[in-house]
């Protein structure tokens, strides 16, 4: 590092500071000791300048050349102007940024330069894992035709956390996201988000970045806009598959379709020969306990393809319908037939709209001596669906699932229903295809939410594209009477003894979540 010497030029005459910023400064410039050995480095090797440090290194440097200057001792008092370390090969510029380590260094300006059909990436990076993970995941939208802008989400956490913590430097080469560029996302055709899991959800910084969101919620500016996550996690099956799934809530409320990466990545997602990250929620990394291990080749392989994929995903949003009619199945299971009801307004609104509809229902499970002391009515004339018939589902452009509820989760007659398409699942034959669902709950909150949420890994094992209805209705606003419908999708209430039916509100909401699930499908139907 070059020799400091004391003269006039050492001293920048900052406005307003105080012995008290002087101290919290020179704290600042201690707790940064960490970053010595990079600096060192860094300045010997010419690999960087001052414009590439952060202002922890900064702070330390500043510290260095105090401690030169005063034998270790720093100043109480400097009569209104702080000392700063000057170099004598860094011009005036350079040196303005050393302003006694006040305030955050930062990168570019976050604004929009992708062109054409554009694909923002977002993320958060602590040790440099998931940053590395963003590269390959834009490599790879590139590689589809797609112009990318990457950005990261603000620091929530203070200098002096970060330096204890053993944090490097963030890449101050790409833009952090401010409140102006926050309001301006709804620009984009897509978004990938980067999120390093903290207790197997989301890291504090991603969700304030989510919480910034607000203003697209109300206008749901963000609503079909696809999206897509790859994840960060210390630890073998430490999130590497609910941090995927929480962030689930947050798309589903801005009506935001979930493109998942099923098992396109083929032979390495199965391997069990050594450690790697990578699911059919989408790519993915293990940083260890103290963040040591760095992206693998093969996990860096499987996120350079999520991006090629969803770049193929997000370019089916923008391209022209295709002239053919469009097919969608409903599947559905009901036992008092409220769920039927919905099905077939759900119906009514797609073929309005150009749709053909195939309706199937799910094989029953239970014996008719149960289902009569349960008091269930005779069964619809719609196809029941099983082993015998489930390659149809391979011809259709989407699929809806009517779900009625048990314990917060679909009926096991669903499950029944998916564990009979392992022929699918093997072939590939739903990735891509278009999802959503509806529900039926015995009691409000009695898994109006999470019926949708625990059935949505088969759709993500199929790499189907999840989509939600967010709040495309004004009905689900209304606070009027007790009514069903969620940001997932349509639902309705039966009761505790299945008495009461579905609402005029919640067939009306059922009837929109059909229609917009079609103009979805006719929009990415390939």
């Amino acid at each position: 590092m070059g020799q400091c010497q004391p003269s006039g030029d050492l001293i920048q005459n900052i406005k307003n500071a105080t012995e008290e910023d002087l101290q919290r400064a020179m704290e600042r410039a201690r707790a940064k000791a960490i970053y010595i050995d990079w600096v060192l480095e860094k300045r010997e090797t010419s690999q960087t300048n001052f414009d590439d440090l952060s202002i922890s290194q900064l702070g330390f440097c500043m510290y260095l050349s105090l401690v030169r200057l005063h034998s270790q001792e720093v100043p109480r008092t400097v009569h209104g102007h702080v000392l700063v370390c000057c170099h004598s090969d860094l011009d005036d510029a350079k040196k303005s940024i050393l302003k006694a380590s006040l305030g955050k260094k930062s990168g570019p300006k976050a604004e929009k330069k992708a062109t054409g059909t554009s694909v923002a990436i977002i993320y958060y990076s602590m040790y440099g894992h998931i940053d590395k993970m963003a590269e390959e995941i834009k490599k790879g939208l590139e590689k589809a035709g797609i112009s990318v802008d990457v950005f990261q989400v603000p620091e929530t956490l203070d200098d002096e956390v970060l330096a204890k913590m053993g944090a490097p430097p963030k890449n101050f080469a790409v833009p952090t996201l401010d409140y102006e560029m926050v309001g301006k996302l709804h620009e984009y055709d897509g978004f990938v988000f980067g999120i390093p899991t903290r207790f197997g959800v989301m890291s504090a910084q991603m969700k304030a970045f989510f919480d910034m969101t607000g203003s697209h919620w109300m206008k749901q500016s963000l609503s079909g806009k696809p999206a897509a996550t790859f994840v960060s996690t210390g630890t073998q099956n430490g999130g590497q598959e609910l941090t995927h799934m929480q962030t689930l809530s947050c798309l589903a409320h801005h009506g935001m379709p979930y493109v998942s990466f099923g098992y396109q990545g083929g032979a390495p997602m199965f391997s069990v020969d050594e450690i790697h990250g990578a699911s059919p929620w989408g790519a993915s990394t293990l940083a260890a306990g103290d963040g040591s291990r760095q992206p693998s080749a093969m996990e860096l392989q499987m996120a350079n393809l999520q991006g090629e994929k969803f770049g193929e995903a997000v370019k089916r949003t923008k391209s022209k319908p295709v002239t053919r009619k469009c097919k969608v199945g409903i599947v559905y299971y009901t036992t008092y037939g409220h769920v039927k009801k919905m099905v077939d307004k759900i119906a009514q609104a797609m073929e309005a709209e150009g749709v053909e509809v195939r309706k199937y229902q799910a094989k029953e499970t239970l014996p008719e001596g149960v289902l009569k002391a349960m008091g269930a009515p005779p069964k619809s004339s719609d196809k029941v669906i099983e082993h015998s018939n489930i390659e149809e589902l391979a011809e259709l452009d989407g699929i809806m699932m009517g779900l009625p509820t048990r314990f917060g989760q679909p009926a096991a007659q669903i499950k029944n229903f998916w564990d009979a398409t392992g022929g699918l699942w093997q072939g590939g034959k739903l990735v891509g295809k278009l999802a959503s669902s509806f529900v039926s709950t015995g009691t409000p909150q009695g898994g109006q939410e999470t019926t949708h949420l625990t059935h949505l890994t088969n759709f993500v094992h199929h790499g189907m594209i999840y989509v939600p209805f967010g709040y495309s209705d004004s009905s689900l606003l209304s606070m009027e009477e007790l009514h069903g419908g969620s940001p997932w999708g349509a639902s309705t209430y039966a009761g505790a003894t299945g008495a009461r039916q579905p609402s005029e509100t919640e067939l009306k909401i059922a009837a929109a979540h059909g229609k917009a699930f079609a103009a979805k499908v006719k929009q990415m139907a390939v």
